[in-house]
């Protein structure tokens, strides 16, 4: 007969193995995901490549300083593209008095510009951004000033960027969040990155780059070379 000492023992080896074998079969899934992921990079002709510095200060820039991952470089559409994996960690603090750490993942999406741009961003507006997000530049569409948020520090430059036709092009793509960076147009989402979402995002961005006025990459731009 057991006794309730080695009852308890026994249901807590158990609990244990099943953290265990839930964490290996993760770790097993996530493994082929990759694996898969990195062959469809292959049939478009990206490559694994170091984490660029410079989009993991962005990534830093729009979340907080993490942990980049794997990343592939190559082309889109005659433009150079890279994507990034990166993670974050935030803590919070119960009633309780107890604290609990929470890895965030998230991605990076960047495709070359032709001239390097001063900072712009555009992000999807809510609430909460209404009420901590700091100052936002209204334009003359109302549908947009509702949908999306502008983070610049010059209207006018803004104004030129964000033109009726960049405004309805982003209305009907609500979920793309972007900035101008540099010499790059950088969007990010949650998660790790797949190629599907990752081409349709890219597909998104170049029409985005597509729609910058010629005189804003003269007026506002500086070459790379």
């Amino acid at each position: 007969m057991f006794s309730g000492f080695a009852v308890v023992g026994f249901i807590a080896v158990v609990g244990f193995a099943a953290v265990i074998g839930l964490a290996i079969r993760q770790s097993l899934k996530h493994r082929d995901f990759l694996q898969a992921r990195g062959h469809a990079a292959a049939q478009l002709g990206w490559y694994p490549a170091p984490p660029n510095p410079w989009l993991v200060e962005v990534a830093a820039g729009i979340y907080q300083r993490g942990k980049p991952g794997e990343m592939f470089a190559g082309d889109f559409r005659g433009r150079g593209m890279c994507v990034l994996d990166y993670s974050y960690t935030t803590t919070s603090t119960g009633s309780d008095g107890q604290t609990t750490t929470t890895t965030h993942r998230v991605f990076m999406v960047a495709l070359n510009l032709p001239v390097a741009l001063p900072p712009l961003r555009l992000t999807m507006d809510s609430k909460f951004q209404r009420m901590f997000g700091g100052r936002d530049i209204e334009l003359e569409s109302k549908a947009f000033n509702d949908a999306f948020r502008i983070n610049c520090a010059d209207d006018r430059y803004a104004s030129a960027v964000l033109h009726p036709r960049m405004m309805e092009w982003m209305l009907h793509n609500p979920g793309l969040e972007w900035q101008l960076s540099g010499n790059a147009l950088v969007s990010w989402g949650r998660g790790h990155f797949t190629i599907p979402d990752t081409i349709a995002r890219l597909e998104v961005m170049a029409r985005v780059i597509d729609l910058l006025p010629p005189f804003v990459l003269r007026d506002y731009g500086q070459r790379t070379y």
